[in-house]
C-alpha cells in the first residue's frame, strides 16, 4: 500500500468513526450541524463557545424554546459534561 493510499485509508476510517457535533444557533433557535457550517462561522461559535464558558453563561434550559427530543439531547450532553469532569477530577488528586 502506498502512502497516499495508506493516508486516505486511515482519514476514512476516523471519518466514520468521528460522531457529527451539532452548535446552538441562537440566530436560528435550532441545533446545527458543524460539518455544515462555513470555516468563518465556526471561528465565530468557537470565539463564542469559549466567552460563555469563561464568563459562566451557557444556554439555560429555561431560555430554550425547542421539542423535547432538543432538551433530552441537551442533558445527554450535560451528563457526559460531568463524567468527563469528575474523571479529570480524579486524575488530578490521584
Amino acid at each position: 500500500m502506498s502512502d497516499e493510499n495508506f493516508i486516505q485509508a486511515k482519514l476514512e476510517t476516523n471519518l466514520e468513526l468521528t460522531p457529527e457535533e451539532y452548535y446552538f444557533s441562537k440566530s436560528q433557535n435550532k441545533w446545527i450541524m458543524v460539518s455544515e457550517m462555513s470555516d468563518t462561522h465556526i471561528r465565530r461559535a468557537f470565539k463564542r463557545l469559549l466567552r460563555m464558558i469563561r464568563l459562566g453563561h451557557l444556554i439555560e434550559l429555561s431560555n430554550y424554546i425547542g421539542d423535547n427530543n432538543d432538551i433530552e439531547f441537551i442533558k445527554d450532553q450535560f451528563n457526559s459534561i460531568e463524567i468527563h469532569i469528575e474523571n479529570i477530577k480524579k486524575k488530578l488528586s490521584d
